[in-house]
């Protein structure tokens, strides 16, 4: 070993620097592994991410699907709760009309009312009116047949009886 180190290209020396020439080589291949291995890794990652992808894609798209065919049916629905909103709204100026109207008949009604109410209170006053002239009638009547059996011996009355006659009876036949 002594001779080993005295000469400087004994075999020792080459063995030595084999062993680092080896030790170099494993550590650039072990190197070159991990570096490889790594990139194994991404590779097999991304692939999966991309079969992860395509399933994600697939779920989105039948997300997104639901959701359209929810979104159709809302707007269905919604026409729907358009054309209905129309009808009544329409159906809302209809009965504001009656009611305008119906106010407005209202209104004539208390007016009409009020016109019956006179024109009763006017005939409770012509109907006392006419029961007057009826008891006149009545009294006149029997003043008549009185003066008629003390006259009895003669066909005449008096003037004045026949006069106020006269002019009662066309008053009693108006009303």
């Amino acid at each position: 070993m002594e001779g080993c180190r005295l000469c400087p290209l004994s075999p020792c020396r080459r063995a030595w620097k084999m062993y680092v020439a080896v030790a170099m080589a494993l550590g650039v291949a072990v190197v070159l592994m991990a570096a490889l291995s790594a990139m194994f890794c991404q590779l097999a990652a991304s692939s999966a991410m991309v079969g992860n992808s395509s399933v994600e894609l697939a779920q989105l798209e039948e997300v997104l699907a639901i959701t359209n065919r929810s979104l159709a049916e809302a707007r269905g629905q919604w026409d729907g709760c358009r054309k209905q909103l129309v009808g009544l709204e329409g159906k809302v100026s209809e009965l504001e009309q009656a009611l305008t109207e119906i106010t407005q008949l209202q209104e004539e009604n208390g007016a009409l009312k009020v016109e019956v109410a006179q024109q009763q209170e006017l005939l409770r006053d012509l109907q006392s009116h006419r029961d007057k002239l009826e008891l006149q009638n009545k009294l006149l009547q029997k003043q008549l047949q009185d003066m008629r059996s003390q006259h009895s011996g003669g066909n005449r009355l008096p003037a004045v009886s026949l006069s106020l006659l006269a002019l009662l009876l066309p008053r009693m036949l108006l009303l």
